[in-house]
C-alpha cells in the first residue's frame, strides 16, 4: 500500500498589495474610502451612546475595528452590484451606500450629498425602530435591506445570508445582467452547513459571487483553532 498526493483543479492565489497599488488609486477614490472609514466609526460611536441612553432596544452589534474591510471591498463594486451581510452589518450598509452614490458622482472632497445623508439617517432610524428606517423600523440593527443601494439583506442567523446571496448570484447569471454579488460572513459561519452547500453550488454553476470572510479569530468565545482544522479559511473554497 502506498499513498499519493491528490491534485485538484483549483488554483489558490493570494493578493498582496503594496505602495504601487496606492499610487494607482485616484485621490477621489482614496478620499471616499477614508470618508467611509471615518463615517462608520463616528456612526457606531454615536449609536453606542444612543444605546446607553436607552434609545435603542435590543442588542447592538457594532463594526468598530472592521471599517476598512467594508470600505475597501465596496470601493471595487459598481452601483448595480449587490451585497448580503450578517448580524454585524452597519459598516457594510454604510459603505454600500457611499459606494452607490460614489458611482453616481459623490465625491468626499465636496459637500455631503443630500441623498446619501438621507440613507445614513434612515439607517440610524431603522436601528432605533423608527418609521423613517429603511425597513420602516421593523428590521432593526440586524435585519437591514435597501434594494435601491444594493443591500439585499442582512441576517441575524449565522450564515443565514449566504444562501440568499448565492441565489441572487444565480439570478444575476440567469438574467445576464452583469451584477456581482458579495456575501459578507464571519469566521463562525464557515462551519455552518449552508456555507458549504452554497459554495458547492456556486462552484458548479460558476456564479458571479464573492464570499468575503471577516475573520476576527473568534465566533463569540470560540476560537478558529477550536472550530476548524484549516488554518487559512480561504481554502474552504476548494471544497
Amino acid at each position: 500500500m502506498k499513498t499519493i498526493k491528490l491534485q485538484n483543479d483549483f488554483d489558490i492565489t493570494k493578493i498582496i498589495t503594496d505602495d504601487s497599488d496606492y499610487q494607482k488609486t485616484s485621490p477621489e477614490k482614496l478620499a471616499n474610502i477614508a470618508f467611509e472609514i471615518f463615517l462608520i466609526r463616528e456612526f457606531e460611536q454615536a449609536l453606542l451612546k444612543l444605546h446607553a441612553d436607552g434609545c435603542v432596544h435590543g442588542p447592538v452589534h457594532t463594526s468598530i475595528g472592521h471599517e476598512a474591510c467594508a470600505a475597501g471591498a465596496m470601493s471595487a463594486l459598481a452601483a448595480s452590484d449587490k451585497i448580503s451581510s450578517t448580524h454585524r452589518a452597519h459598516h457594510h450598509y454604510l459603505s454600500k451606500a457611499v459606494g452607490y452614490y460614489a458611482n453616481k458622482g459623490f465625491n468626499a472632497f465636496k459637500d455631503m450629498d443630500s441623498s446619501l445623508q438621507t440613507e445614513i439617517t434612515n439607517l440610524m432610524g431603522e436601528i432605533m425602530g423608527l418609521s423613517i428606517g429603511c425597513c420602516g423600523g421593523r428590521g432593526g440593527s440586524m435585519h437591514l435591506r435597501n434594494e435601491k443601494i444594493g443591500v439585499i439583506g442582512t441576517n441575524a442567523i449565522v450564515a443565514g445570508g449566504v444562501p440568499l446571496a448565492t441565489g441572487a448570484a444565480f439570478s444575476a447569471k440567469y438574467n445576464k445582467n452583469n451584477e456581482l454579488i458579495v456575501s459578507f460572513l464571519g469566521d463562525g459561519a464557515v462551519n455552518q452547513g449552508a456555507f458549504h452547500e452554497a459554495l458547492n453550488l456556486a462552484g458548479i454553476w460558476k456564479l458571479p459571487i464573492i464570499y468575503f470572510i471577516e475573520n476576527n479569530l473568534y465566533a463569540v468565545g470560540t476560537s478558529i483553532q477550536n472550530a476548524t482544522a484549516t488554518g487559512d479559511l480561504a481554502v474552504k473554497a476548494i471544497s
